[in-house]
This record gives structure tokens, C-alpha cells and sequence, in this order.
């Protein structure tokens, strides 16, 4: 009976770990940049900054579902980026275009099979943190930010 008990606990542990291993593929190594951080005048914006950002996606991976306490403005550099915004569906632009997520709004974005390299223009809430994933933590482990 014990060697059973232990097989069980084994298996379930190596299936724990190969699940793990599986999700966090999806997700982890994305790195975001931070290229500029200044506050914008108090009489033309009061409490509100600007960070520029470089996001930058492996190959098939993703970023958790966020928002940001601000709005958001992207400049698609290079690579396949997928971009999913709540109630928009999901969109796959060029590089060289730009794109918009709105003031808080959940979305994700994610690579296809090159990558995916994205210049970040946000409007912030000043003293906020830099983003909140859908369940309100403000931070995840799926990207690094510098």
C-alpha cells in the first residue's frame, strides 16, 4: 500500500511539474524596457505621466491578461504580434502600424512564429503601478521589466 501511496504522489508531482513547465512556456521570457518615464506638466495633465516602453515577445509566447491606469498607444516594430482586447477580439497588425488600447481596458498581447518587437507610448497614472493583471495583483511573472 505505501509503495502505491508513493507512486501516486510521485506521478502526481512530475505531472504537477511537466503542467508548470507547459503554461510557464507560454508566457515567461518577454522583456519590457522602460525607455522614458516623465511627468507631463501639472496644468496640462495633472497626475499624469508618460512612459515609453519596449515590449519584447518570444515566439509563441504570451503576456497575462492586464490593464493599465492609463491609456495606451503601441507602434508595431517587427515579428507576428497578436494583440487581444477585451470585447475587441484579437488583432494581428503589420509592422509599422499603430494600435490603441483604451484607459484600463484588459487585453494581452503575444508573438506568433517571429516574435514580436512593440513600442509602448502610455499616458499613466502617476505614482501607479505600471500595470494590474485581470485578478488585480499589479504584477506577474511573466515578463521582466527593466
Amino acid at each position: 500500500m505505501r509503495a502505491l501511496t508513493v507512486g501516486l504522489v510521485a506521478g502526481c508531482v512530475v505531472a504537477g511539474f511537466a503542467a508548470g513547465v507547459v503554461y510557464g512556456e507560454n508566457r515567461a521570457g518577454s522583456t519590457v524596457t522602460n525607455l522614458f518615464h516623465a511627468p507631463l506638466s501639472e496644468r496640462f495633465a495633472p497626475g499624469r505621466e508618460v512612459l515609453v516602453d519596449l515590449v519584447e515577445i518570444p515566439p509563441h509566447r504570451r503576456l497575462e491578461r492586464h490593464r493599465h491606469p492609463g491609456e495606451e498607444f503601441h507602434y508595431y516594430l517587427e515579428g507576428d504580434p497578436e494583440i487581444a482586447i477585451e470585447g475587441q477580439g484579437v488583432i494581428r497588425p503589420a509592422p509599422g502600424t499603430v494600435g490603441h488600447i483604451p484607459f484600463e481596458a484588459i487585453h494581452r498581447a503575444g508573438a506568433g512564429d517571429a516574435g514580436a518587437r512593440i513600442l509602448v507610448f502610455r499616458v499613466h497614472t502617476t505614482g501607479k503601478p505600471w500595470r494590474y493583471l485581470e485578478d488585480g495583483k499589479p504584477e506577474g511573472d511573466d515578463a521582466v521589466r527593466r
